[in-house]
């Protein structure tokens, strides 16, 4: 059965090479902006971008054998601002400078559609973690900045690289801040038996 990642996340690759799920990759071509995102609280918000994500490869591919598309979104929440991924250096400073000394949710939706011996599921979730930083000074940010590539990230940080080291504590699960809940995504395969 074919397993696509309608995403070209590093991070979401990882996380499925990780569980050593075999998949692919088809990049979702879903304009986010077409989705208002002041109408919608974090949790909607993920779980309406990851379906249009998922929706769109679905639009694409060969509906006559069995497949799995998964998409996914995150978004980091903190002081009643979505933080998605930054637009340039400065802003990325705003942001972590923002996340320092606090506590942040990262949402994470995820859409899946199993398409199997003629039917056909269609799960959409999300999940949350609260992310506590430590307090950093400026020119730990700036550093941080300057060394890592902080515009394809969510909040401007990765926690499986070099901001691990910002982090106090997770309440909730790890790979939902790197980006796709793999724990409940394994559940849903396993239910399915897709896995």
């Amino acid at each position: 059965m074919r397993i696509i990642l309608a995403s070209i996340s590093p991070r979401r690759k990882n996380l499925l090479e990780e569980a050593e799920i075999n998949f692919e990759i088809i990049p979702s071509n879903f304009d986010e902006d077409t989705i208002k995102k002041e109408e919608h609280d974090p949790g909607k918000l993920v779980e309406v971008l990851s379906k249009g994500k998922g929706e769109e490869v679905y639009s694409r591919i060969d509906k006559n054998e069995d497949f799995v598309i998964i998409s996914s979104d995150t978004m980091v929440y903190c002081e009643e601002e979505l933080l998605g991924k930054p637009k340039d250096e400065k802003d990325a400073f705003r942001m972590i400078k923002m996340l320092q000394g606090n506590m942040h949710t990262v949402y994470t939706g995820m859409y899946v559609i199993i398409k199997k011996e003629d039917k056909l599921e269609k799960i959409l979730t999300h999940s949350k973690s609260n992310v506590y930083f430590k307090k950093l000074t400026d020119e730990e940010i700036l550093e941080y900045i300057k060394n890592e590539n902080t515009l394809d990230k969510a909040g401007a940080y990765a926690i499986q690289e070099k901001a691990k080291d910002f982090v106090e504590r997770i309440d909730g699960r790890r790979s939902t801040v790197i980006g796709l809940d793999i724990e409940k995504l394994e559940e849903i395969l396993k239910k399915y038996e897709v896995i």
